[in-house]
């Protein structure tokens, strides 16, 4: 057990679980001084732009944030070992041109977006701050999957902490607080600390040079970088528009059909599940390049050992905190929220039960996309977004609205259990 903790792995799960639990408190923080200080309305307005602006923000970062991972383990165990720089640049190529795409469709049907990002029309400025947001979230976590890819997990965590502790700052110092005033000044904050960054690893060269010593020896054109990027990352994009859709949609649909109130209330249950999961997708951060690796090595056997065992920590903890929430749900809600939502108890009980497929998911995704090229995520959330739609058509009542949720999430983390077990027996080659 000693040898475990003490090795590469093991000293990265355990740093990115406490530095994870840091992140998930600050996201307590932030929605209990949101939930008090906001009437109930600007709440619900609140959660429809965040839902949208991490939708908007995924479609950016154009699936890059899964790419990275994968291939700089690839391109650094490969023989000999390739530059990452062209991998870098294409990836920012990328994303800036699907930046621009999504800011051209936005203001040509500005209007229609309006009514889709913020729950109302008639703000534009609201708009365009929310996109804003949204392209610096995507860099954010262009730089994260940077960290995250070359094995740093102490920056990697460290900077998602120090963003989430600076996010905190104008919540408490603002004297009124308004939706706008909150994502401007989260704007502007998270645009400084990705500008920081940027610059930082920058002068360090992108960890081209090691000890001294150049590390990477193999030529890396930039066309042959963004082919392999657009390749990898286009069927991710669309994996990402719809596992955050999965979150978004409700609120949307919600808030057209039944108005911000009931959005918000409706909010409460999706946020408990949102705050509780970063604990069970820590481990997938590291799961990632950690595959790949082993896949460069040939050592996929050892990989799914891994993934096995986890599996068994994984359901243990999931039932857990179900256990604990669904009992204590009146308590935790006016601890976290407000007495206000302790009117939503009964929807937050359904949609707490989501907790144990959602871990499954976030256990399996990370090592399917490590496994395969083909974009399985992708087919096994369009599957999940297109069961979600259809359920929300058909119900017509809050509490339906959130057994769609909680038989769309079975769905989800039963197909990825599957999913794994298929392609993982495909998968060589295999340790002895």
């Amino acid at each position: 057990m000693r040898e475990r903790v003490r090795s590469k792995m093991g000293q990265d799960v355990v740093w990115t679980f406490a530095l994870q639990i840091g992140v998930m408190v600050c996201a307590f923080a932030i929605t209990k001084l949101l939930a008090s200080r906001l009437s109930i309305d600007d709440f619900g307005q609140y959660n429809v732009i965040k839902r949208s602006v991490q939708v908007l923000s995924f479609v950016m970062l154009a699936g890059v944030g899964i790419a990275l991972p994968r291939y700089i383990p690839l391109y650094r165990n490969s023989t000999p070992p390739r530059r990452i720089v062209p991998l870098l640049v294409a990836s920012l190529v990328y994303i800036l041109g699907v930046s621009l795409v999504v800011l051209v469709v936005c203001l040509l049907f500005s209007t229609q977006m309006q009514d889709i990002v913020i729950g109302q029309t008639g703000n534009g400025c609201l708009l365009l701050i929310a996109l804003g947001y949204a392209f610096t979230l995507a860099m954010a976590q262009f730089v994260f999957a940077y960290y995250r890819g070359t094995g740093n997990f102490k920056w990697y965590n460290g900077t998602q902490l120090a963003v989430q502790l600076a996010i905190v700052v104008p919540l408490v110092l603002l004297p009124v607080l308004t939706v706008k005033t909150v994502f401007v000044s989260w704007l502007v904050i998270t645009a400084l600390l990705v500008a920081l960054c940027l610059v930082k690893e920058g002068r360090g060269r992108w960890g081209e040079v090691s000890d001294g010593t150049p590390h990477f020896t193999r030529q890396s054109s930039l066309y042959d970088s963004l082919k392999t990027i657009v390749r990898y990352s286009s069927g991710r994009l669309v994996a990402d528009f719809f596992l955050f859709s999965l979150s978004a949609f409700p609120l949307i649909y919600i808030s057209q059909a039944m108005g911000l109130q009931a959005t918000a209330y409706y909010a409460v249950g999706i946020t408990f599940v949102t705050m509780v999961t970063p604990v069970f997708s820590f481990i997938g951060i590291i799961l990632l390049p950690y595959v790949s690796a082993c896949i460069a090595k040939g050592e996929m056997q050892r990989a799914d050992k891994v993934i096995t065992r986890l599996l068994l920590l994984y359901v243990g903890a999931a039932l857990l905190i179900t256990v604990v929430l669904y009992i204590f749900t009146d308590f935790m809600t006016a601890l976290l929220f407000a007495r206000n939502y302790v009117a939503a108890g009964d929807l937050t009980r359904i949609m707490i039960l989501a907790i144990l497929p959602q871990a499954l998911y976030l256990l399996y995704r990370n090592p399917i996309d490590a496994v395969a090229v083909v974009p399985y995520n992708t087919v096994i959330l369009g599957i999940s977004l297109a069961a979600m739609v259809v359920s929300f058509v058909w119900a017509s009542t809050l509490t339906q609205y959130a057994w769609a949720y909680l038989t769309v999430s079975i769905l989800q983390g039963l197909l990825s259990w599957l999913t794994w077990q298929i392609i993982q027996k495909r998968s060589i080659p295999r340790c002895p």
